[in-house]
């Protein structure tokens, strides 16, 4: 009778326990909550197989409650001094968009756990991400998004056989939507060389460029002289004849200017075109 009254007050202390212990799984519209159920006393727990995907669940306290995004979720990568295929070394972001199919937060759950990227995907991609880069220039690294486009389909084509490769033996139900790979830009140290090498280069383009405008009034100065002079002896004028004329061309350049002429090198011969 003790022993009846024992178990019959040891069920009640049960059934408070679990009215007054409960918590409620309640995922978001772009969720799935995962119930893994642990035993009270003897017997098997686990992962529910069956995702609560709206509303409200409630569970007893031993069951514990993981949330998944059902919509793609970004993860981004940082690369520091990763090096090209000239051993230059770059810096660089890059990122993977990854979808958990719907109603499988529970498989994903009991075959990778809660940290399935860390876990399974982020060596991988990062790996693969390191190979690609390394097969190209600084140049198209920083500039040809044409490249990079190459880069990113190549990646994600290797992270899928991965994925299905994995599969094989443990379903894995995630969908690879997406990579993207940043345009790189060299470290500090670098890009403080290259700004340096930049501005000599551009300080010695300047000059050439300076060099070849000198050149080219020089030759177009000695051309007049030589037109000039012929024009001079065609005409048979003196060299104080062809001066007159060419005042008289200056004050037909320069209408409407205030023109001062020096005849025969005296002052008293200047004219003023203007008054």
């Amino acid at each position: 009778m003790k022993l009846r009254k024992i178990f019959g007050l040891l069920a009640a202390v049960i059934v408070t326990l679990s009215m007054t212990s409960c918590h409620m799984a309640s995922p978001d519209a772009d969720e799935e909550a995962v119930l893994i159920e642990k035993p009270w006393f003897f017997g098997h727990g686990g992962v529910d197989a069956d995702a609560v995907s709206s509303g409200l669940t409630w569970c007893v306290w031993s069951t514990s409650v993981e949330y998944f995004k059902t919509v793609p979720v970004r993860y981004d990568e940082s690369f520091d001094d990763i090096f090209s295929n000239d051993n230059t070394p770059l810096d660089f972001n890059t990122y993977i968009n990854i979808q958990i199919e719907k109603g499988k937060s529970p498989i994903l759950m009991k075959n990778y756990g809660t940290d399935w990227y860390k876990n399974n995907i982020q060596v991988f991609y990062r790996n693969k991400t390191r190979e690609q880069v390394s097969r190209y220039s600084p140049f198209d690294l920083i500039s040809n998004r044409e490249i990079l486009n190459r880069i990113d389909s190549t990646i994600i084509a290797d992270v899928k056989k991965y994925v299905e490769k994995l599969s094989h033996d443990k379903e894995f139900p995630i969908i690879i939507c997406s990579v993207t790979t940043g345009a790189a830009h060299p470290n500090k140290d670098q890009m403080a060389e290259m700004n340096q090498t930049a501005a000599a280069i551009q300080a010695a383009q300047t000059q050439q460029r300076k060099k070849e405008m000198e050149q080219q009034r020089e030759a177009a100065e000695r051309q007049r002289a030589i037109a000039d002079k012929a024009y001079m002896n065609e005409m048979n004028l003196s060299a104080a004849q062809f001066i007159q004329l060419r005042a008289w061309d200056i004050i037909k350049e320069k209408q409407g200017a205030n023109v001062d002429v020096l005849f025969n090198g005296s002052v008293d011969a200047i004219w003023n075109i203007r008054r």
